[in-house]
């Protein structure tokens, strides 16, 4: 019985790990929030900052390997997906990139840009530190760059994956954290703020405490996590870019 439980976790192991990295992913890229403010001090706008800068680098890296890809997305009529793609390549150390793939990720991109920006906005109007970015919050950015690139190289650069791939499937990485932050600003920052406020103004209480703040973070840890748990090459996060 030992030895058939022992075959058992060895031949499934590595398939669940597989499976649940992303979801442990999105734990500990919270937890580094959570250390944050425990450690560092960091406050909510600060938190938000971060945040709002590793969806744009998301954003970034993937919506560039979908330049790449030169299959048609699914369901898309129109001569330019019926046809061989029209490849240009400025540079010869990287692979061509097809007009199509601009003409559509550019066009998705509008409405997902518009929300991340009205966001965005009053965040970064509410950030002005006096000494410059601190050491920690720079060593969370470049942290969660490098993380990003690991990510991209996985699922769409080593051995030339972005081949057998359309621009959907990189949109749909790029997009989850979009889906991601308004799940966090429905479900968490809106119910979340509205009872703070309440029992600040009853109770004269510190918003940038950090007890306070981990009512922030604990539940968009549980989105996170969600979010990360789901697979976006499978049926499991569906975006729709018809």
């Amino acid at each position: 019985m030992r030895e058939y439980t022992w075959k058992w976790v060895v031949e499934t192991g590595p398939s669940v790990l597989k499976e649940s990295r992303e979801f442990v992913s999105g734990l500990i890229l919270n937890l580094a929030l959570i250390t944050g403010v425990v450690v560092f001090r960091w406050s909510l706008v600060e938190i938000a900052v971060i945040y709002l800068i590793e969806i744009a680098i998301i954003n970034l890296v993937f919506l560039s390997a979908a330049l790449f890809t030169p299959l048609p997305v699914d369901d898309l009529d129109g001569d330019a997906w019926d046809s061989e793609p029209t490849p240009a390549q400025p540079l010869a150390l990287l692979p061509p990139v097809y007009w199509r793939n601009i003409k559509f990720v550019s066009g998705k991109a509008v409405g997902s840009a518009i929300f991340i920006g009205a966001v965005t906005v009053p965040v970064v109007s509410g950030y002005s530190p006096d000494s410059g970015i601190s050491l920690s919050v720079s060593l969370a950015i470049a942290g969660i760059a490098l993380f990003q690139l690991r990510r991209v190289w996985q699922h769409f650069i080593i051995d030339q994956s972005y081949r057998h791939k359309s621009p959907a499937d990189a949109m749909t990485f790029a997009f989850a954290p979009v889906v991601e932050l308004y799940l966090i600003f429905v479900y968490v920052v809106a119910p979340v703020t509205v009872v703070l406020v309440g029992i600040a103004f009853a109770m004269d209480t510190d918003l940038d405490s950090p007890l306070i703040l981990l009512t922030y973070l604990i539940p968009m840890g549980v989105i996170r996590a969600w979010i990360g748990s789901l697979d976006p090459q499978t049926d499991d996060l569906e975006l729709s870019f018809n």
